[in-house]
């Protein structure tokens, strides 16, 4: 019964789109009067300003993608140039031990050190997380 259903239902929108078409073709085919004329001149005014507008916006996106993947490029370099610098300190100190250069990344816990009682709160607040999430797995599953 619903392929019945779908079988009229298909000709129905067959049938409109067919009348829809036909209605469309007969106004834009050159007719000589002057409401399909109107209509077939502001189709086509429309119809160039999409294209310059599409134009453009294609132009943009492209512009934004070279601009993205030159950033890109730049970022992956300079990531390469950091990478072999480091290889080479690590070369010039092997070969000249007597000269050390060392070139250490900073890091937060060389400026700051958490007192005692800070780190028995955090041991504190994740043992009782940890019991309150068990208990709770253990109620609810």
């Amino acid at each position: 019964m619903a392929s019945i259903a779908l079988m009229f239902g298909g000709a129905i929108i067959n049938a409109t789109a067919f009348t829809g078409g036909n209605y469309l073709a007969r106004c834009l085919s050159g007719d000589t009067s002057k409401v399909a004329l109107g209509e077939k001149t502001q189709h086509n005014k429309a119809l160039e300003a999409y294209q310059a507008t599409m134009a453009k916006y294609t132009h943009d996106c492209t512009m934004l993608l070279d601009w993205i993947e030159t950033n890109r490029e730049i970022k992956e370099q300079a990531k390469q140039d950091f990478t072999n610098t480091d290889y080479v300190f690590k070369v010039y100190n092997q070969a000249h031990p007597d000269k050390q250069i060392t070139i250490k990344e900073p890091r937060f816990a060389d400026f700051y050190q958490p007192s005692e009682q800070q780190k028995q709160v955090k041991l504190l607040f994740w043992g009782s997380s940890a019991f309150a999430l068990g208990y709770a797995a253990f109620c609810f599953l």
